[in-house]
């Protein structure tokens, strides 16, 4: 890992991404002891790796999958949900109170991402529609359901992609107030 000037193998590699989280966690106080905490699956390594950790770290922590209704062709939504629930079987194995929740957009809404997003008067960009209704469902079942806390992973490629796009529309204070940690929403 160049950032951090570091070469370990598999299991000191494990062992500094468990003290790692467990240190960001306590840093920016993100999860109080005994909070129940929403972990957002895509089904991809970062988010199932983040509810992994969490669950080892002993935290109550349960998985949310949103099926978006992505499918043309690639069956990309079955095949993503299919790995989150994989992961979540694999899970109670270990863990048998931890639960999968899933959400299926298409059933929800009547429609998928890219339905809905042609259904927009100006041009049709699912990828901003579906960014938006994620949010939303995200938030909306972290608190029906009761979670104290609610949990993304991200890589770094996501937030230097999140950092350029606000440096090129000259969103400096979005920039320049990012923490891992927003208390507005996970504490809403």
């Amino acid at each position: 890992m160049r950032q951090h000037k570091l070469a370990l193998c598999a299991e000191h590699f494990s062992a500094w991404i468990f003290h790692n989280t467990a240190r960001a966690i306590k840093k920016y106080r993100m999860i109080a002891p005994g909070e129940r905490v929403l972990v957002a699956v895509s089904g991809g390594k970062d988010s199932l790796v983040l509810w992994d950790v969490l669950l080892r770290l002993g935290y109550r922590a349960d998985g949310l999958y949103i099926n978006l209704g992505i499918d043309s062709g690639l069956a990309y939504s079955a095949r993503s949900q299919a790995k989150a629930e994989a992961f979540a079987a694999q899970c109670t194995t270990q863990f048998p109170e931890t639960q999968l929740f899933v959400v299926d957009l298409p059933e929800q809404y009547g429609e998928s991402i890219p339905q809905l997003a042609t259904r927009k008067r100006r041009e049709a960009r699912p990828c901003s529609l579906c960014g938006l209704v994620k949010r939303h469902e995200m938030n909306r079942m972290a608190l029906e359901l009761g979670y104290d806390v609610l949990a993304t992973g991200h890589n770094l490629d996501d937030e230097v992609a999140t950092l350029f796009g606000n440096v090129m529309r000259w969103q400096r204070a979005i920039s320049s107030a990012r923490t891992p940690h927003s208390p507005q929403m996970a504490r809403a």
